[in-house]
C-alpha cells in the first residue's frame, strides 16, 4: 500500500508543477536562453522549454492553460527540430517592440538541408530573455524536404 502513496505524491508533484533538483537555473543573457531553448528542442524537453518561452509577462507557464502551452510547444519543437544551429545574426532590435530582440539562425535538419529562421526573445519582468518564437512559415513544413 505504501509503495502506492509515494507514487500518487510524486503524480501530484509533477501535475503541480514540481520541478526537480536537475533543473537548470533560468539564463540571463539572450544567448544563453536562445542555447538553452535550442538544446531543449534539440533533447525534446517539453518541460525545459516550458521554462524558457513566454513574453514579457513571464513565462507562459504562469499565464496560459497547461494544454494549449503543451500543444504549442509541441508544435515548436516539431518545426525547430534540428541536429544543429548556428546563430547567423543578432541580437537584433525588433521595430516597435523595445523589450525584445530577434536573431537569425541556421537550423540544420536531418535531411542534411538547412534553413534560416528568425526567433524572438523578449525581455520578461523578472529579467530573464524568454523565447517568444518564430515565424513557422518562415521554418518550413518539417515533413518536406528542403527545397534546393
Amino acid at each position: 500500500m505504501r509503495p502506492r502513496l509515494l507514487v500518487l505524491v510524486a503524480l501530484g508533484a509533477l501535475a503541480c508543477g514540481g520541478r526537480g533538483g536537475s533543473q537548470a537555473p533560468a539564463p540571463q543573457s539572450l544567448p544563453e536562453s536562445l542555447a538553452q531553448f535550442m538544446s531543449a528542442v534539440k533533447a525534446n524537453d517539453l518541460d525545459h522549454m516550458k521554462a524558457l518561452w513566454g513574453t514579457e509577462r513571464g513565462p507562459a507557464s504562469g499565464w496560459m492553460k497547461s494544454e494549449e502551452l503543451r500543444q504549442r510547444l509541441t508544435v515548436l519543437q516539431i518545426y525547430l527540430n534540428h541536429v544543429g544551429y548556428r546563430v547567423i545574426e543578432g541580437p537584433l532590435p525588433v521595430p516597435t517592440k523595445d523589450e525584445r530582440r530577434m536573431f537569425r539562425v541556421e537550423l540544420q535538419r536531418a535531411t542534411s538541408c538547412s534553413v534560416v529562421i528568425p526567433i524572438e526573445l523578449a525581455h520578461a519582468k523578472d529579467g530573464r530573455w524568454l523565447v517568444v518564437g518564430t515565424d513557422l512559415a518562415a521554418v518550413g513544413n518539417p515533413a518536406e524536404p528542403c527545397k534546393r
